[in-house]
């Protein structure tokens, strides 16, 4: 399983590529190092809140925006987790599930 950090790291670095910044200019912008702007992306780091404040604001996003990176993990976690929710699911809510899963196969 990917830690945390990683995961966060690359949500950073997806916003900021979206802003089509460098990490030096992000990093002018938050008020850091270019190092550890770095260090967070590759998932050495982790920031603090007020740094996570920072990063919110300047990438345009909210916080909670920044920690919303499911999808980011490696396709063998996303399988396992998707196995372990359809595991905990009823009947019908099974039925509804595939309904769903299915029509992504049928396009």
């Amino acid at each position: 399983m990917v830690n945390i950090k990683i995961l966060f790291g690359r949500k950073i670095k997806e916003y900021r590529k979206k802003k089509n910044l460098t990490q030096a200019q992000l990093a002018e912008l938050v008020n850091v190092d270019d190092k550890h702007i770095s260090c967070i992306e590759s998932g050495k780091n982790f920031p603090s809140p007020d740094l996570i404040e920072r990063l919110a604001t300047y990438l345009d996003v909210e916080p909670k925006d920044l920690f919303e990176f499911y999808y980011l993990q490696d396709i063998e976690d996303l399988k396992s987790d998707i196995i372990k929710m359809l595991n905990k699911l009823n009947n019908d809510e099974l039925a509804l599930a595939h309904k769903y899963v299915r029509t992504f196969l049928l396009k």
